[in-house]
This record gives C-alpha cells, structure tokens and sequence, in this order.
C-alpha cells in the first residue's frame, strides 16, 4: 500500500504530519505492508497512477499557492485518481485546492484543482479561529477539531459535516468541508485524524478495500486515542451547552 504525502516540509502548520503517522501506524496494525513516499515542490515526478491514498496538510496561505502552483500541472492525474477510488484526505487550507479558484486577499484569483464547483475567497484582514463540533454524519461519531482560517467556501452544494460548533465553509453556514468520490477536504486540523478515532478508522477501511476487497477490519484497542478523544469531545459539548443556556 503506497500513501503519498506531498508538501510535507512546508504544508505542515499544527502538527499536521500526525495525520500520516497515526494512518500509518494504524494500517501497520493491521497487518498491511505500507510505504510513505514524501513529495515536495523540488519534484519533477509526481506519479498518481498507482498510490493509495494522497494527502496534503495544511500551511500559510504562501505555503498553500506555492504547493498548488507545483501541482496544477498534475490536475488531470488527480481527477483521474479520484475516479479510480483513491483515497485523498485535504486538511486545512488544502481543502480549497480541491475547489475551481482560490481568489486570495489581495484580489489575484489562482485556478484550483477543479474536482467540485466551488469558489474560494481570502479575506486580507479576517480571520476565523475557534474550536469545531461536527454532528455525527458521516462517521458514526461527532467530530472535534480547530479552524484557523482567512477563508470562505461558495457553492459547495453537499458539504462533508454539518457544525454544531464553528465556522463552517462560509459565514452563516453550518456545512462544512466538502468529499468527492474517495477525496475528503477539511477545514478541521489538530490533527482530524489523531483527534478523531471513528475518521481514521473510517479511511483506514476505505484503504484496506481498495488493497484487498476482502480485507477484514480487525477491532483493535487504543485505550489513549479514545481517552483523548472523548475528554475533548465532552468539554466542547459542555461549552457549547453553557453558551446556550446563557442566551
């Protein structure tokens, strides 16, 4: 199983890189023979024909232009891995490369991947952090994370949660992040995988399917992952009931 991570050294704000070695470790725990090939703007040879999975984290919005200028050249290999059941997974500002345009704070439009008809627009001088609780669609269990993000989302017509707690794709809208075929986006980081248990688990049997149909999932205890999640999800979900109460 071959998972490819590009912009490692740079699109890597928030410990993102926990994202691959939690998935990896995960993957090894069951059974699976897994190789990471890192990728990075100094490569000429991105290759998409026969990876699993492609992940990017997310970076300063230099970061992100400058990873999404390296790989517009490849836009038809995505589409076409997208369409082959790859899995992608597009944290943070990576989400928006997944997008028609990114339009960035000082009014220069940058054309995105094109895989949904959306539009981003940067904000120069508006940003929007706070913690994030996703109701339990479509993993099972309700979802934690951070957003820290200048941007806004526009016409993503099926998002991929929708908030109780946050800002989602754009202001006044409780839809957030957005999934084609096997690809996900996320505004979410802290990292969305370590952070939430029932979303690695998730992609880990999306990978193990597209490896081998009949792979078998094998339920294994992370006493710590669980802990972590939980006493996360509990003092948000109590935050968020004092904000109601106080209103």
């Amino acid at each position: 199983m071959k998972l490819l991570h590009l912009y490692h050294d740079f699109m890597n704000l928030y410990g993102e890189y926990g994202n691959m070695r939690v998935l990896e470790k995960h993957l090894r725990d069951q059974g699976m023979n897994v190789t990471v090939i890192h990728k990075t703007v100094t490569d000429t040879d991105l290759d998409f024909s026969d990876v699993d999975l492609i992940y990017i984290g997310c970076g300063t919005e230099r970061s992100q232009k400058a990873a999404l200028m390296h790989l517009m050249p490849y836009q038809e290999e995505i589409k076409d891995a997208c369409r082959r059941g790859v899995v992608g997974l597009f944290t943070g500002n990576a989400c928006d490369m997944l997008g028609t345009s990114i339009t960035d704070g000082n009014g220069e439009l940058h054309p995105a991947l094109g895989l949904l008809p959306f539009t981003t627009n940067e904000s120069a001088d508006i940003r929007y952090t706070g913690d994030a609780v996703t109701t339990a669609e479509p993993f099972g269990k309700e979802l934690v994370g951070f957003v820290n993000k200048c941007s806004q989302n526009t016409g993503i017509a099926a998002p991929l949660f929708t908030l109780k707690m946050g800002m989602g794709n754009q202001k006044g809208d409780p839809g957030e992040g957005c999934r084609v075929e096997n690809f996900f986006g996320t505004h979410l980081i802290g990292p969305v995988l370590v952070k939430n248990p029932a979303m690695l688990h998730a992609v880990i049997r999306l990978l193990m399917k597209r490896e081998n149909p009949d792979a078998s999932y094998q339920a294994i205890a992370y006493p710590y992952e669980e802990k972590a999640y939980e006493v996360t999800h509990r003092a948000l979900i109590n935050r968020l009931e004092e904000t109601g109460n106080r209103k």
